[in-house]
């Protein structure tokens, strides 16, 4: 009884105590003493005074784990006498708070000695062994002779066997990973300070066993559940059957599979546990898109103003996957629709067939047309970013239209031609850099079902560069027009500035050649339209707040009878937002022509590219 009496009273605290407060000197890295705080954290404060020298063993133990994760492998700790402070000195009941004195010295990082490796690289197939995998393995024989860095080699150990696995080594192990301190004189063995002036820090080895094995291949695809479609993903499968296996390759499948447009979800899956003479089948399921889709849209724009859209399309006519699709468009100034039949080719992502057919409404500048327009298209789409995308086409338009104060006119044109675009950048809604490149080229023969004899050239590019935070917009549109008969070229062919993408402080397509007439005693410009066409745009901007960017800008350029003449300006300020559906851009522009002085707000939405 006696005995149980004064076992209760040493695990009674000499007063009711709170957590206990640990007081930490000598460490200066911010993270490394978060480290420390976040595993002393686990400890529980002890009881009593019974517990308290088990307590001090277990916050040593906890302190030169959170050093060593950073290196520090001979550092000494050193806990001062603890000591009881009121929680809350002013409330006699309040609880009493332990405190602990920790007193750390660092001393030295330890130093990796040496790295030894025992694998199979050398029996390995050179030629597919990929870059990645070779990096790691110099990577981390280049740790010898360095400070150790536990966060590098966890994750150059990490790196490897990911890397391993998504390159086809399917039979890779790991059997060894480990590292071997040699302490020093200053180690956790020898913990006093004075044994850290001797300044030999502790020693590492890097011991690894690993082996790679041989390298799969891609082997045939197996389509599971869906059928229809196989040969849409054949033609956009970016690999070849006995091709060594990259996992990358396998999510680019998946993702141009989707870009088809055919199917609500497609998905391309290694099965290495089927895999037969190191080749590894790939699972395709496959959901096709409903029979009919529609969507609709509005939006508004400082050039067209509301608009409405109404888009069908029935993505399987075939099993071949011939597709069809329209398209209805309102607006005030334009109006269309659109219908379209598409043949897919060798690639059905950009290489297909198309035939069009539309019809176009324009009442907006002076200009009134109607257009009805059949072509047939050929895409041959770029393969690589480097490449260009090629279209050639012929259309047959017939264009009633009434420019200006000029009579009506109706134009038959038979127009065989080409584009051929080339895009690249970085980024899709935030375009970092980039740049656009395209021209067309197109031209009729009144010996050919034309009413005149007619050949155009229009040519665009735009750059988009960044230097530091300064960021630079690059723009210009050139064309020209030979006719026989310009005053039967019809509007929707003739060239227009102005707007949005061209000189901003006028309204869209408000920049040409003109008359001047006079009705009721005040002159009226009237729009012609122009042969030529030159357009050139510079706009420098620069962040002023978190996804804001100021911006200024100067267009000029015209749409005349003459290249080069009588130049219209618009220059002005403006404001980048990059909000989270894209890059949002307001500018107040001032236009400045021979025959006018303008503002306007323009307000533009998308990528910029």
């Amino acid at each position: 009884m006696a005995m149980l009496l004064v076992l209760m009273l040493a695990l009674m605290p000499r007063a009711s105590v709170a957590q206990a407060k640990i007081e930490i000197t000598g460490i200066n890295n911010g993270d490394l003493e978060k480290n420390v705080r976040l595993l002393l954290s686990e400890v529980e404060t002890p009881l009593g005074r019974i517990n308290e020298d088990k307590y001090k063993l277990t916050l040593v133990s906890q302190i030169q784990k959170a050093l060593q994760a950073f290196g520090y492998y001979d550092a000494a700790v050193v806990i001062n006498n603890l000591r009881f402070v009121k929680v809350d000195p002013a409330d006699v009941a309040s609880k009493n708070q332990v405190v602990f004195a920790v007193k750390v010295t660092l001393g030295a990082v330890a130093i990796v000695e040496r790295v030894v490796m025992i694998n199979d690289v050398a029996q390995t197939d050179q030629t597919a062994l990929p870059s990645q995998l070779s990096m790691v393995i110099e990577q981390v024989k280049q740790l010898s002779g360095k400070p150790i860095d536990h966060a590098r080699y966890e994750n150059l150990k990490n790196r490897l066997k990911t890397f391993a696995l998504l390159y086809g080594y399917f039979d890779f192990s790991f059997p060894l990973h480990k590292l071997i301190v040699q302490p020093g004189s200053g180690s956790q063995n020898a913990p006093s300070e004075q044994a850290l002036t001797s300044n030999i820090p502790s020693k590492v080895i890097i011991h690894w066993i690993f082996y790679l094995g041989q390298r799969y291949q891609f082997g045939e695809l197996q389509f599971l559940e869906e059928t229809r479609g196989q040969d849409i993903a054949r033609n956009v499968k970016p690999f070849k059957e006995g091709e060594y296996f990259d996992q990358s390759k396998l999510g680019d499948f998946s993702i141009d599979m989707q870009s088809t447009d055919y199917f609500n979800s497609a998905i391309a899956r290694a099965n290495a546990k089927n895999a037969e003479n190191f080749k590894v089948p790939i699972e395709i399921i496959l959901t096709p898109k409903p029979k009919d889709t529609f969507e609709f849209g509005v939006g508004v724009s400082t050039d067209t103003g509301p608009r409405f859209t109404v888009d069908w399309s029935r993505p399987w006519v075939n099993s071949s996957g011939h597709s069809i699709d329209a398209r209805l468009y309102l607006s005030r100034p334009r109006k269309s629709a659109e219908l379209n039949y598409r043949i897919p080719m060798a690639n059905p992502l950009n290489d297909f067939f198309n035939i069009q057919g539309s019809y176009r409404q324009v009442d907006e500048n002076q200009t009134l047309s109607d257009t009805i327009s059949l072509a047939v298209q050929r895409q041959w789409g770029a393969v690589e970013d480097e490449e260009w995308d090629k279209i050639a086409f012929l259309k047959f338009e017939q264009e009633s239209f009434v420019q200006g104060l000029a009579p009506k006119e109706t134009t038959r044109l038979l127009l065989p031609g080409f584009t051929y675009t080339r895009t690249r950048k970085r980024g899709d809604i935030f375009v970092t850099w980039g740049d656009l490149q395209q021209i067309t080229v197109e031209g009729g023969s009144k010996s050919l079902l034309s009413d005149i004899d007619f050949f155009k050239v229009t040519a665009r590019t735009k750059w988009i560069r960044e230097l530091g935070e300064h960021r630079f917009i690059l723009r210009a549109d050139a064309g020209a027009i030979s006719t026989s008969d310009f005053t039967r070229v019809p509007s929707s062919q003739r060239f227009f500035a102005g707007g949005d993408q061209s000189i901003r402080g006028f309204g869209l397509n408000e920049v040409s050649d003109f008359d001047v007439v006079l009705e009721d005693n005040e002159e009226t410009t009237i729009l012609l339209g122009g042969k030529y066409l030159a357009v050139a745009s510079v706009e420098y901007a620069y962040p002023v707040a978190e996804k804001f960017r100021a911006a200024t800008f100067f267009d000029v350029g015209n749409a005349s009878e003459d290249p080069l003449s009588n130049l219209t300006y618009g220059y002005g300020i403006g404001m980048h937002w990059l909000s989270p559906i894209g890059t949002v851009r307001i500018y107040a522009a001032r236009g400045v022509s021979d025959f006018d002085k303008t503002f306007r707000i323009h307000l533009v939405i998308g990528p910029g590219l």
